[in-house]
């Protein structure tokens, strides 16, 4: 397997993305964590070498190019992953009490229903449906 480094800098470079120290920290800092990332949290694992006005501004390039995705928890914190790099789709769980977030994803089988149930509110609706999210709430384990 591929240095995560390597993995970083060949993102940048498939993408046209000028290859900079902050941005291959950033995206070191995400495929380390298999997972979404809470603001605060990529700011710690950076350890002081990431500012945050170059998070925010690599977080909205890097969004700009479809490269992570970024939504809010309960407590409406930004949380970031990247983008699958298989182009699985997945759906996230939110911990009501701790604020934790984790990813799951559906068997193909129910995967399939909801896109055949999408497509049917596309049709009611007359509206064309560019993405969906699906998230969950409740209690982990810890909690």
């Amino acid at each position: 397997m591929k240095k995560i480094n390597q993995i970083s800098r060949q993102l940048l470079v498939d993408n046209n993305i000028p290859v900079t120290e902050p941005r291959l920290l950033f995206l070191e800092i995400l495929l380390k964590n298999e997972g979404p990332l809470k603001i605060q949290e990529v700011i710690k694992f950076s350890k002081g070498k990431l500012a945050v006005s170059s998070l925010y501004r690599i977080i909205n390039d890097l969004k700009d190019l479809n490269l992570i995705n970024e939504f809010k928890t309960l407590e409406n914190t930004k949380v970031i992953e990247l983008v699958s790099l298989e182009g699985d789709h997945h759906h996230h769980v939110f911990c009501e009490n701790c604020g934790a977030v984790y990813d799951f994803e559906f068997n193909n089988d129910l995967e399939k229903k909801l896109d055949k149930e999408i497509k049917n509110v596309e049709s009611e609706l007359n509206i064309s449906v560019t993405s969906h999210s699906l998230e969950l709430h409740g209690l982990c384990n810890n909690c």
